[in-house]
């Protein structure tokens, strides 16, 4: 077999996984839907490295959510990544921060979540790509069996049906009975997750505080409401909105009534005049108006300049966050989810693109987020 391409409403991903895993396949499986991409090695029928472009699915995110690794450490492991150009497993290992065991561990937990995570994928694409030779692996020689993966899966989805009959959207709150809770570890999960449902966070909200997958998180909540120590809320479910928060748009604004055609004309002019900002939002609205090739690549291209523009504004040099509102105030405030995850990163200390570094946001999505809380006068920066 040299190749093999589709969709996941003609082929879903858990039968291309058991297809795949039986040929014992050599080659490069790639897996999309709309701007999640990822990208898995295979080696006679294992994953042998795994890629991803969400932030959540980051190795350095793993060792986080799993307790193996603080911000502030993994901040100074990647300051020795590009010094050094080792992989992070390696630097982990060398400097003594995380034990050999652990990193392999948690690279396997990485590569397995990041394959059933898709395993639900109603649409989206994949493309298998096979070679005669298997992948080098820089890193540590760490693999998983994706028939393994494939079993899991199976054993997942009974386990789905008992978590979503429980807790039937990432948009409702929870409520937490204190005296019925294990004892738990200052600093542990558990203890991050009461804190976080005390804090009125929708289950989407602390999925984004803690960096933490959809099955990791739902799984431990599962485990606390059996317990019966935590149970869905009467609170008002979070809008579905709060998570990816738009800006309200003005009828009079280009885009409103018009064309998919002429917002992305008019989306090609401000790009020509240098105002990237809203050449990026018109180009977003095309594309969600009607998703072609023409509207995808200017919607890349114009991200690819609010990039660079947004790093340069923020981050290049250093400028170091400080809030200019009292905390109290900002609790009374509209945030959305990743806002207010953002804000509390404030210390002080960290500059901008530390902070977004380790933070489970896209890296253009966070930096948008710091241009509007400078424009609302919510943050001021200085330099480093």
């Amino acid at each position: 077999m040299r190749g093999l391409s589709g969709d996941f409403s003609t082929m879903p991903l858990k039968d291309l996984v058991v297809y795949l895993g039986n040929r014992r396949v050599t080659g490069a499986l790639k897996i999309e839907r709309g701007d999640v991409r990822k990208q898995l090695e295979l080696r006679d029928g294992h994953v042998v490295t795994a890629s991803s472009n969400q932030p959540r699915e980051f190795f350095g995110q793993f060792l986080i959510n799993m307790g193996h690794l603080t911000e502030d450490q993994l901040e100074k492991a990647f300051g020795t990544q590009a010094q050094t150009r080792v992989f992070l497993g390696k630097i982990l290992v060398m400097t003594g921060l995380v034990p050999e065991p652990t990193v392999r561990s948690t690279l396997s937990h990485k590569f397995r979540e990041m394959v059933l995570d898709a395993y639900h994928w109603n649409e989206g694409q994949f493309s298998f790509e096979a070679s005669d030779s298997a992948p080098e692996v820089a890193g540590l020689d760490v693999s998983v069996d994706l028939l393994d993966i494939h079993r899991e899966g199976e054993f997942r989805e009974t386990a789905w049906e008992a978590i979503r009959a429980v807790f039937p959207s990432g948009a409702v709150r929870l409520s937490v009975d204190e005296k019925k809770l294990p004892e738990r570890k200052p600093g542990s999960m558990d203890e991050r997750i009461v804190q976080l449902i005390k804090d009125g966070l929708s289950i989407n909200g602390i999925a984004l505080a803690l960096h933490a997958t959809d099955f990791f998180l739902y799984q431990r909540l599962y485990a606390l409401y059996r317990l019966d120590a935590v149970k869905v809320s009467d609170a008002e479910p979070e809008p579905e909105t709060a998570v990816v928060v738009e800006e309200e748009q003005d009828t009079s604004v280009i885009g409103s009534e018009s064309s998919s055609d002429e917002v992305l004309q008019a989306a090609q002019l401000f790009l020509d005049a240098g105002n990237v900002r809203d050449a990026e939002a018109l180009a977003r609205r095309a594309h969600e108006m009607s998703a072609t090739p023409q509207s995808a690549e200017m919607l890349k291209t114009a991200q690819a300049r609010l990039l660079v523009e947004l790093r340069r504004e923020l981050s290049e040099p250093a400028r170091v966050p400080a809030l200019q509102v009292a905390p109290a105030h900002l609790k009374t405030l509209a945030l959305s989810a990743p806002e207010r995850y953002l804000l509390s990163r404030i210390d002080g200390r960290r500059d901008v693109a530390a902070i977004v570094q380790v933070s489970p946001l896209q890296e253009l999505d966070a930096l948008k987020f710091f241009q509007g809380f400078v424009d609302r006068g919510l943050v001021k920066l200085a330099p480093r």
